[in-house]
């Protein structure tokens, strides 16, 4: 950081107790910038993007393989200052000022927040400040995504069942039996998986039920693919002696923070098996496998973001801006007060200058807008440009 930028701080708004966003929430922060002297300014901007990266080393001998990929969602910005076409730049005087963002996240089918050991799905917000001849004054901060759970998959509901038989040959006589339940195939996040499982164990050797939650991790770069394996959960039942049959219910709760499933990324994938098996020393283990599919939890939403048929959408709250008097831009000094000054400030907590213009409602998506920039050279605002 610049010795003239004490601070440059970018804070966001939780939308709910979970501070996680999902598909058309609108994403309302400010950035905080605090200078000791006056700076010129080349641009200064708040971007907001959602990508997908991975990234792994293999070796052979004393060979080295390094295989990457990347895939982006989407790339939005907002500009508090752009630059100008005339010779000398927006100032920015001594002091702290505020400047509010607000974007809206894209109404489309993205991946949820993920981080495993080769790969990544991340919603980063970061603002730069850039001026001539000096580094770029940076600061970022991640936001937690996950889908919206649409309720529509109703094949998850189905239960799943399979039986498995095994007769014993060696350092044993007999056979068994396991015929396995499950109550559904798709679970929400925090919720509990129901398994029934019957067992006749008719052979001569006592045998232990078991049971796990795999998350099978899939990274993918071309043609080239690594994969991780993680227990979520791995539990032994009681035994099962030789020649009873017993019936029992297992109950597996989530995590509320379970990553879901994901189907939906080009390079990263992530998938759950559930396994009940039975335990039989020196022998082969009879198992039956299924596939488990999380689901986002439900998640309340704000009246104007709900899906049809619920509350009818009304305009997001706006910050709170108060025009100046007379509904006129305050003269180039005061175009970025300073926050110390009390006297400076047409009102209490007032934001910097003209950005956003006050006098005008906050659009909450930014694909091709920018905020207006302040030339000093001219009596009136100009409008900004598009962003490229």
């Amino acid at each position: 950081m610049s010795r003239s930028i004490k601070e440059l701080i970018l804070h966001y708004d939780p939308i709910n107790e979970s501070n996680i966003f999902t598909s058309g929430d609108i994403v309302e922060g400010r950035v905080v910038l605090e200078v000791t002297k006056e700076i010129k300014v080349d641009k200064f901007f708040v971007k907001f993007t959602g990508d997908a990266d991975v990234r792994w080393t293999e070796k052979s001998g004393d060979d080295e393989t390094t295989y990457s990929d990347h895939e982006r969602y989407f790339k939005l910005k907002q500009y508090f200052i752009q630059e100008s076409s005339k010779k000398d730049g927006p100032v920015i005087r001594p002091g702290s000022h505020v400047f509010p963002f607000s974007f809206q996240l894209p109404q489309q089918n993205m991946p949820p927040s993920f981080k495993g050991q080769h790969g990544s799905v991340k919603y980063v917000l970061m603002v730069k400040l850039k001026r001539s001849w000096k580094p770029s004054s940076t600061t970022c901060t991640e936001i937690s995504f996950l889908p919206r759970n649409d309720g529509t998959n109703d094949h998850l509901l189905q239960p799943q069942s399979g039986t498995e038989d095994k007769k014993m040959k060696l350092f044993g006589s007999g056979k068994m039996s396991m015929t396995v339940t499950a109550d559904k195939t798709g679970y929400m996040q925090g919720e509990t998986i129901r398994v029934s499982v019957a067992i006749d164990n008719s052979s001569s050797r006592d045998v232990k039920l078991k049971y796990s939650l795999k998350q099978k991790q899939t990274f993918i770069a071309g043609s080239s693919t690594n994969k991780e394996l993680k227990d979520i959960v791995k539990e032994t039942k009681d035994r099962i002696p030789s020649g009873e049959k017993t019936k029992s219910v297992v109950d597996i709760n989530l995590p509320r923070d379970l990553t879901v499933n994901i189907e939906n990324c080009r390079i990263i994938k992530v998938q759950y098996d559930l396994k009940v098996y039975l335990d039989v020393s020196f022998a082969s283990d009879p198992e039956v496998i299924f596939p488990v599919v999380i689901l986002p939890a439900d998640q309340q939403c704000p009246p104007w973001q709900c899906p049809p048929g619920g509350f009818q959408p009304y305009p997001p709250p706006q910050p709170n801006l108060v025009p100046y008097p007379g509904g006129q831009p305050p003269p180039y000094a005061e175009l970025y007060p300073n926050l110390n000054d009390p006297s400076a400030l047409p009102y209490p907590g007032a934001a910097a200058g003209l950005y956003p213009n006050p006098n005008a409602m906050l659009p909450v998506f930014y694909p091709s807008q920018s905020a207006p920039v302040y030339d000093p050279n001219q009596s009136t605002k100009e409008s900004s440009p598009n962003v490229p």
